[in-house]
């Protein structure tokens, strides 16, 4: 496969996955804040960690001094300004879908262009429960038909690296913004804001239901860390992506020559084998923040191994025979 296309499927499994975290973090923020303005509360707190977790701090700011009256829900969903909300995200996918025609099956690329076009028309805030929900169910449809109707071949496992690695990075970023930004106080930790705000991140991550099956009690720090970073079969946990990133990325490159991919797969490796090691309790005692960033570097070096190994790799010249 060409190394612009295996690029390109990679990317397209990457905005689907995004597309789909970003709706349903804005569908738990924005019922979040429904609540916290019907209880005379201020929801900007709730908006703000978002955006936090996003890394987008200064591009709101710089988008809002330039367009008083911006709110956050509008820039993070509908914006196309920015380029990492979800209509840009979802429009996109649809372009990388465009020059991916051939490798899709008419049902995926169908999908996607409606997807697209629901993007392009959704209203603003007051229609932003029904598209989020929207999204989320078109996303999971499209993830479904391309394993059931386009070839399972490299393609399909470059797709399936982007999704993985996508939805690692999203549930770190879940996670840290709950601990980082949304509870700062070490006093309020063990509260009713703590308990109530893991469960928003639960909701997040759709892992409420998860966790409720697997653990009988209260929600806790340490049980929800545990469930979303370690769980082995949970398939939003980071050890569970990391695994299923592993696998998907030595099916798509067993053709590709071993010193191109070597310093991907060692970063994989290395990564695999310090989640298989950590425990819940010492990650939270020694610092959530600090894990999850170190997390969110990795996966950073990780992609840019793959991009400078593989995907923009120059050809080695063989010799004639």
């Amino acid at each position: 496969m060409l190394s612009r296309v295996a690029e390109n499927l990679y990317w397209l499994g990457r905005y689907l996955e995004r597309a789909e975290n970003v709706a349903r973090m804005a569908e738990v923020n924005y019922n979040a804040s429904v609540e916290q303005r019907a209880t005379g509360g201020d929801d900007a707190e709730l908006w703000t960690a978002l955006i936090g977790a996003l890394d987008a701090e200064e591009e709101y700011a710089a988008a809002a001094a330039a367009t008083p009256g911006l709110s956050p829900g509008d820039w993070l969903i509908f914006s196309e300004a920015n380029p990492n909300s979800l209509r840009s995200t979802v429009s996109l996918a649809r372009s990388l879908a465009r020059e991916l025609r051939e490798h899709l099956s008419r049902e995926v690329f169908e999908e996607i262009n409606l997807l697209y076009l629901s993007a392009a028309r959704a209203p603003h805030t007051a229609g932003m429960r029904p598209f989020t929900a929207s999204v989320k169910r078109t996303v999971a449809a499209i993830v479904g038909l391309f394993d059931n109707t386009v070839l399972l071949n490299e393609g399909r496992e470059w797709l399936r690296c982007g999704l993985f690695i996508e939805r690692a990075d999203m549930t770190s970023r879940i996670v840290d913004a709950k601990y980082f930004i949304l509870l700062p106080s070490p006093e309020d930790i063990g509260g009713t804001l703590d308990t109530y705000q893991w469960m928003g991140i639960l909701r997040s991550a759709s892992a409420l239901e998860a966790f409720r099956k697997r653990y009988r009690g209260a929600i806790t720090g340490v049980r929800v860390a545990e469930l979303l970073l370690l769980d082995d079969d949970f398939p939003r946990s980071l050890r569970f992506c990391v695994s299923a990133l592993i696998r998907h990325f030595e099916r798509a490159t067993e053709a590709t020559p071993r010193h191109q991919s070597l310093p991907a797969a060692r970063e994989l490796a290395l990564l695999q084998l310090d989640m298989g090691a950590a425990e819940a309790e010492a990650i939270v005692e020694t610092g959530l923040h600090e894990f999850l960033d170190l997390f969110q570097a990795r996966l950073a070096r990780l992609h840019d191994a793959m991009t400078e190994g593989i995907f923009l790799a120059v050809p080695t010249a063989t010799s004639a025979r």
